[in-house]
């Protein structure tokens, strides 16, 4: 039978606090639907796996210095925690953008995950005595190593997915880190004070928060900013501004004549061509089937050859292609003075209009 000491029962409280706060971030995230399944069920493998590993914590602190037959359970628990912990960054990373890093990644979390399962019997990360007291090995740095590696990666893979989504949030996610970091150092330098897996479990479900908000904002097809978010600039403008229109030209006859996935990779070509081009001046908007928006907040003075660079990029894909459509532009410029951003936006639009009806007149 156990016997808790008062340590322990403060311990429990928290570690039973932190395993029902995951348990109600799984249910919301099996929930969710603005994002994938395949997210979902990252994010839920992930927080099950920290519940988990929170028990294991647990299990580990209240059995310390007692109970010496369950040495075998806690040494076993151990090893499965440090294996499994630095996946958990790494997998989250994964969903937001999958490339070839990952498997580089994968590979020597493997390599990790087979040091610390031989650690179970030469005691190089860790150690459980006789007595079931857990002791750090001299080889302890090379988790807190690759721990550190998968969370900046998972930090570095969050500032790229911010940059493609337009949605850079530098601030966020190293406040995130922060979170992380403070729960880890307090623990690294006082073993008695337990805070690495409920600041691990808070950072988890604040990255949840800040992925789904990410990925609400964004258009699922060409990844830049949806109608919402164009919607809540135009309630909260910034001026001046200048609103770049484009409209892609019989977009129609395209998408009927060579099919919707053509048309599909017809708009997400055009809109990485947008993201490239307009990255560095301002946001660029889905807002509607083929229609696009770009709102440039800096180097007004230079949004005439920003759009010669958008029809030339045009130009050379269809030079490729002859089947891809071409695009229409139209700008204007709103200052504080203006009397509303609609009045500018519909500006804009007359005048990629006026661009349209030109275009057909030069091509007959």
């Amino acid at each position: 039978m156990l016997v808790l000491t008062d340590a322990m029962r403060v311990f429990t409280g928290f570690s039973a606090l932190t395993v029902i706060a995951l348990g109600s971030g799984a249910i919301l995230c099996a929930t969710n639907r603005s994002i994938g399944k395949r997210e979902r069920r990252v994010f839920l493998v992930s927080i099950i796996s920290l519940m988990l590993i929170t028990a294991f914590d647990w299990f580990g602190y209240v059995t310390s210095g007692s109970h010496p037959e369950l040495r075998w359970l806690h040494t076993v628990l151990m090893a499965v925690t440090f294996a499994i912990a630095p996946f958990i960054p790494v997998s989250i990373a994964h969903v937001i953008f999958p490339d070839s890093h990952d498997r580089l990644a994968m590979i020597v979390l493997t390599i990790h995950t087979g040091f610390q399962l031989i650690s179970i019997f030469g005691g190089f990360v860790f150690w459980v005595d006789e007595n079931n007291v857990y002791h750090r090995g001299p080889f302890y740095i090379v988790y807190m190593a690759v721990y550190t590696a998968s969370s900046v990666y998972l930090v570095v893979e969050s500032i790229r997915a911010g940059r493609t989504y337009q949605q850079v949030s530098f601030v966020a996610v190293i406040s995130i880190l922060i979170c992380l970091a403070s729960g880890v150092l307090i623990q690294v330098f006082n073993g008695d004070v337990r805070t690495t897996w409920p600041a691990v479990a808070v950072a988890v479900m604040l990255y949840f928060m800040f992925y789904t908000d990410m990925i609400f904002r964004s258009d699922a097809l060409t990844k830049l900013l949806n109608r919402h978010s164009f919607e809540e600039f135009l309630a909260r403008p910034t001026l001046p501004c200048v609103f770049v229109m484009v409209d892609v030209d019989d977009f129609k006859h395209a998408n009927d004549t060579y099919g919707h996935a053509f048309g599909d990779a017809c708009l997400a070509n055009i809109a990485g061509m947008l993201r490239r081009i307009f990255g560095g001046a301002g946001l660029c908007y889905r807002t509607g089937g083929d229609e696009f928006v770009v709102i440039m907040t800096d180097r007004h003075g230079e949004v005439d050859g920003y759009i010669e660079k958008v029809k030339a990029a045009v130009e050379e894909a269809r030079s490729s292609d002859e089947r891809l459509p071409g695009v229409s532009v139209g700008y204007a410029f709103a200052d504080k003075d203006c009397e509303s951003v609609v009045s500018v936006l519909n500006e804009a639009d007359q005048a990629m209009y006026k661009s349209k009806r030109l275009g057909k007149r030069e091509s007959r």
